[in-house]
């Protein structure tokens, strides 16, 4: 058995190609969730836009910067990026870890140790937090345990902003969840978040935790402005 981790990268930047050949000091994108991934041990399945594979061989970078890989394309738009998850759900191993990433936010941490972390505490699923209180996030309730006992999408219901990271135990728990999230039509304008499904395992009482983060960790990619204030950074640790 084998991790499983997932990169959401179908969604579409206005005026430009595709967040993942963002470039910083020479690195792509794409290039710096693979090395941030290293330690992991995982097989790694990218889900891009076919119209950027034709245009831009994305799925050619992608195999070169991460060989052994597994890319699935999106023809058009999907009903949110759970909807989008699952269509990668030949690549999951069910009895295994699933890690879903969305390529469009960056988080300054190491993340085999943040997984590892989850592990210790013998979570069934877990996410990133940062806070916030501004309505554009997902966000999360914990309990005086600080385990995850709420989930919202587009609406504060406490100070902890998720980061489009979501680690989950078993693949096949995180497709049950996101099946019946579907089934009780529980979306948010009309797209079904990966954040709601931890509504799901709330109500199954597994045990659902957070690692926090500092703002200054978390580097959202959602606009034009956000990547080009990225691809203007010089870090210590690319830099030449």
């Amino acid at each position: 058995m084998t991790m499983r981790v997932l990169i959401l990268g179908a969604g579409q930047v206005a005026d430009g190609p595709p967040v993942l050949l963002a470039e910083q000091n020479g690195e792509l994108l794409v290039e710096r969730f693979v090395r941030l991934l290293q330690g992991l041990d995982a097989k790694l399945v990218f889900v891009v836009r076919a119209e950027d594979q034709k245009r831009l061989h994305i799925d050619s970078v992608i195999k070169l910067a991460a060989p052994g890989s597994s890319v699935v394309l999106v023809g058009g738009e999907t009903g949110g990026a759970a909807c989008t998850a699952l269509l990668a759900i030949e690549h999951f191993d069910m009895n295994d870890e699933l890690l879903i990433l969305a390529s469009n936010e960056l988080l300054d941490i190491d993340y085999n140790e943040t997984v590892e972390g989850f592990r210790a505490r013998g979570l069934d699923a877990a996410t990133v937090v940062f806070p916030s209180l501004h309505p554009r996030y997902s966000y999360v309730a914990l309990n005086a345990e600080g385990n995850i006992v709420e989930a919202a999408e587009k609406r504060p219901i406490s100070r902890l902003a998720t980061a489009g990271f979501y680690w989950f135990r078993r693949g096949a728990e995180f497709v049950a969840a996101a099946q019946e999230m579907m089934r009780k039509d529980a979306q948010v304008d009309g797209r079904f978040y990966i954040s709601l499904t931890l509504n799901q395992y709330v109500l199954w009482q597994k045990k659902l935790g957070v690692r926090e983060v500092e703002s200054r960790q978390y580097q959202p990619l959602k606009s034009r402005h956000q990547i080009s204030i990225y691809e203007g950074e010089s870090h210590p640790e690319t830099a030449s």
